[in-house]
């Protein structure tokens, strides 16, 4: 036998699926995002969801190590200025 959800469960889920709804369709509305589904890339993606999925993912995912890249450029080049600053000082 199923076990039934307390009312507050299913109330709950309802509130989290019209706030879901809201902000997709607040996405959807917005003028930048109906450009760019305008766009030859966005039909084409539109088109090819799989693809869009994959673009999604890899770009989320290589989005940390560029990040870590970036941070070590800056933190190498702040330390070699310093470096540069202290040694030319005497």
């Amino acid at each position: 036998m199923a076990k039934e959800e307390p009312p507050s469960t299913t109330r709950d889920l309802q509130e989290l699926q019209k706030k879901l709804s809201l902000l997709i369709e607040s996405f959807q509305n917005n003028s930048k995002v109906v450009a760019f589904l305008k766009s030859p890339v966005g039909q084409y993606l539109d088109r090819h969801p799989f693809l869009a999925l994959t673009l999604l993912v890899f770009i989320a995912a290589s989005a940390v190590p560029v990040g870590f890249f970036l941070l070590l450029v800056v933190l190498t080049f702040l330390a070699a200025l310093v470096g540069v600053l202290l040694l030319e000082d005497h």
